[in-house]
């Protein structure tokens, strides 16, 4: 590789919450296989254009609830979904923060979504 390709790559921003790094995984329902890289501070999760990630399921409201992202923290707060939304069985109450963690349960209608969180790890530079 060039000198000159390496130095481009090095100009590349970090990625949202670097150097976290956080993914909504669609474990169960019609969905299932499907992984929503989250890249912003508030993620609207629902159903149709108006959420940042689209679940195809009628139970789910089109906003359903909002994943909120500070630093290494994810809350999950229902937006006052028809159906609710459950965290590990429990059923959160609309328009409260609750704090998620890595491989939390949710379920939004017929759909359950795993939050992976982790870190990149510091790779030293080769030379």
């Amino acid at each position: 590789m060039s000198a000159t390709k390496t130095a481009e790559r090095a100009r590349h921003p970090a990625p949202f919450a670097a150097p976290q790094v956080f993914v909504l995984a669609v474990i169960d329902g019609k969905d299932t296989g499907v992984a929503y890289r989250v890249v912003q501070h508030d993620t609207v999760i629902g159903r149709g254009d108006e959420a940042d990630c689209s679940i195809d399921d009628q139970e789910i409201s089109k906003q359903h609830c909002l994943l909120r992202v500070n630093g290494s923290v994810c809350t999950l707060i229902d937006k006052g979904s028809t159906n609710g939304t459950l965290v590990n069985g429990r059923r959160l109450r609309a328009g409260v923060a609750h704090r998620v963690r890595h491989l939390d349960e949710i379920q939004i209608g017929e759909t359950y979504l795993m939050l992976l969180a982790g870190s990149f790890k510091h790779r030293p530079s080769q030379r």
